[in-house]
């Protein structure tokens, strides 16, 4: 095991992140661990949650790098303690010389316990100039709080993949991945997609979907609620939905989106974006809400933006944190309009799939990313 000079651990990263399970956080600092590890900078890793791959969503070479990662030894007097969480799961029982927090938010404010955590790091590293945004608006010191981006690897996520195989499939293929809660929309979504397309059209709506907590449980019955109860038209009597609920492993993702014709979510609010960010990379025609974090990538020149007005959230909002603040919502209209144009002027669609695509691989590649971290992990470190 390396050692610094006198055969002592050298300064490094003590990285604090939920590396496993396939969430959003879970992705993002998946990435980061092993793309600052990659490039030469010592980290040691605390998983938080899961502690090891039990969903088998990661390559055998990931897992086994994560373990090194998990052993690697640095010393903490000298060293950054990152911890790349809910700022309301910073944990400050781990010491170090300086503590970073990355984090994000949804809506338009942070509930008022976020700020003191926030207050209680060293700085504050936010995804998006969104969150840059709503963060110093709700109280955390501006000089705190650095605009970090996220970044993908655009070499996994490209066009030209080999598509899942999806049963009962029409030729027109719309997409959306999401964790099935009221902020990503489903409910919009699901009365835009009804209500614009008739049963005999040759369109699918494709739900890659999960429940958080829960994530191989069956949504059908949800999904019968919203169409037949909310929007009053019998399932049979719609176009085809396709349903994939559960995680798909990570290596099968980019053909996921190589599957489809269109991406569409009607989210109500995103501190970035991941699956949008996905979706642009695979040059896959996009179609996403007009507020929150994607905007820092996404255009009227490379996507469609689907107008939105800010309400206040509901009164029986499924995440609490949410409650009291304001997010966006989607005009049912605009997105059904949008996703008609999709589907009638494919070459168009195409052609902005393409400008996104090469924004992506210029300016949000891990590769070009990364570089970015450790410039700031250096500046922590000298």
């Amino acid at each position: 095991m390396d050692k610094g000079v006198g055969g002592t651990a050298p300064p490094g990263i003590h990285f604090l992140g939920p590396v496993y399970g396939g969430s959003g956080y879970a992705e993002g600092a998946l990435e980061v661990a092993l793309g600052l590890a990659c490039n030469g900078l010592p980290v040691h890793l605390q998983p938080m949650y899961f502690q090891s791959d039990t969903r088998g969503l990661l390559a055998p070479a990931v897992r086994d790098a994560l373990e090194c990662l998990k052993h690697r030894p640095i010393d903490p007097a000298r060293s950054i303690v990152f911890e790349l969480l809910s700022a309301c799961d910073f944990n400050f029982d781990v010491n170090g010389r300086y503590r970073v927090g990355r984090t994000m938010f949804e809506t338009d404010r942070l509930p008022e316990d976020w700020v003191t955590y926030c207050q209680a790091m060293d700085e504050v590293w936010v995804p998006s100039s969104f969150n840059w945004k709503t963060f110093v608006a709700a109280g955390v010191d501006e000089h705190r709080v650095r605009y970090v981006r996220e970044g993908l690897h655009t070499h996994k996520f490209r066009p030209g993949l080999e598509p899942l195989r999806i049963p009962h499939a029409r030729e027109f293929k719309f997409l959306s991945v999401f964790e099935w809660a009221q902020r990503k929309g489903p409910d919009v979504l699901l009365r835009a997609y009804v209500t614009e397309f008739k049963p005999d059209e040759d369109v699918t709506l494709i739900l890659k979907t999960y429940a958080k907590d829960r994530p191989s449980a069956d949504l059908m019955p949800e999904l019968l609620w919203r169409v037949e109860r909310e929007i009053g038209v019998p399932l049979e009597k719609t176009p085809p939905i396709v349903l994939l609920t559960g995680l798909l492993p990570n290596a099968e993702m980019p053909r996921l989106y190589a599957t489809a014709d269109a991406f569409v979510l009607a989210t109500r609010g995103e501190g970035w974006g991941r699956p949008y960010a996905e979706a642009l990379s695979s040059a896959c025609p996009v179609i996403a809400t007009r507020w929150s974090g994607h905007l820092d990538f996404l255009t009227d020149e490379n996507s469609y933006l689907v107008d939105c007005r800010l309400v206040p959230t509901p009164r029986a909002v499924d995440v609490e944190l949410y409650a009291g603040h304001r997010w966006a919502e989607p005009d049912v209209d605009h997105l059904r309009a949008q996703m008609r144009h999709v589907f009638t002027h494919r070459e168009e669609a195409r052609q902005r799939a393409e400008r996104g695509r090469a924004l992506m691989v210029k300016h949000w590649d891990w590769d070009v990313v990364i570089q970015l971290w450790i410039s700031e992990f250096e500046r922590l470190l000298a």
